[in-house]
């Protein structure tokens, strides 16, 4: 697995996020989330300075473990999309956990309490079968860069990873360089929460089955919304897919 690679003519290149790209990476990802993820949104966290901060070391958190990707656009030289992914294991508490703990801010707690309670709605790991799972967290692409298939590319590069590293085929090059907690895993599915039809169409053209499907005020009501998700009015459903790896 190349770190750089080539797509559209040259025109992009998909990178591994690595330090030199942790800053960019993050930026864009809190921007687009907090205006755009249903959880932030509903959230409410864009007007809360210590909630985003709060985000932001979580995002930060995530893309460092290693297994997240960005695409670059040569020309201008700027990350304009990017995928964190991070790994969820049933029988380990990985210091993901650790960091949510120090979250003090009250948008920031319901952010977690909303997708606390849409795990504990749903238990993926006994639907599958499985105890390990790699989890797509955060993805966005800057809005001038969207419409262009870098999502798809995104799904496609982390979809790879997770099959080699659950086959233990990672080369050992790019396995040394990932947090050593996730060095040990040996994910059996990689698991994404959709909500907009977009990432659903996405989904099941990248082979992804839903297993389980949200009415949007089913979750509002889960999470103890603050605000409203526009984007619920053109999708009734939030679906969750899984692609066994």
């Amino acid at each position: 697995m190349k770190d750089c690679v080539g797509i559209f003519d040259g025109e992009f290149e998909v990178l591994r996020v690595t330090a030199q790209f942790y800053d960019e990476v993050e930026e864009l990802l809190v921007n687009i989330s907090v205006n755009h993820e249903f959880g932030c949104v509903i959230s409410n966290l864009k007007d809360c300075p210590l909630a985003i901060a709060e985000l932001r070391k979580l995002i930060r958190f995530i893309i460092s473990q290693g297994i997240s990707f960005a695409i670059r656009h040569v020309e201008s030289d700027r990350i304009v999309a990017a995928i964190a992914n991070t790994i969820f294991n049933t029988k380990r508490m990985t210091s993901y956990y650790a960091v949510r703990s120090q979250v003090k801010s009250p948008n920031m707690m319901k952010y977690i309490e909303l997708w606390d309670a849409v795990d504990a709605s749903f238990d993926v790991n006994e639907h599958c079968q499985v105890d390990s799972t790699a989890d797509v967290e955060y993805m966005g692409t800057l809005p001038e860069f969207r419409r262009r298939g870098l999502g798809h590319v995104l799904c496609q590069h982390s979809i790879q990873m997770v099959k080699l590293m659950a086959h233990g085929k990672l080369p050992l090059e790019v396995l040394v360089q990932l947090a050593e907690e996730i060095q040990m895993e040996r994910p059996q599915a990689v698991v994404a929460i959709s909500t907009s039809q977009s990432s659903q169409i996405m989904g099941r053209q990248l082979g992804m089955r839903t297993i389980h499907k949200w009415q949007f005020s089913e979750l509002r009501s889960l999470g103890g919304a603050i605000s409203e998700f526009s984007g619920e009015q053109a999708l009734k459903y939030v679906e969750l897919q899984v692609v066994m790896v």
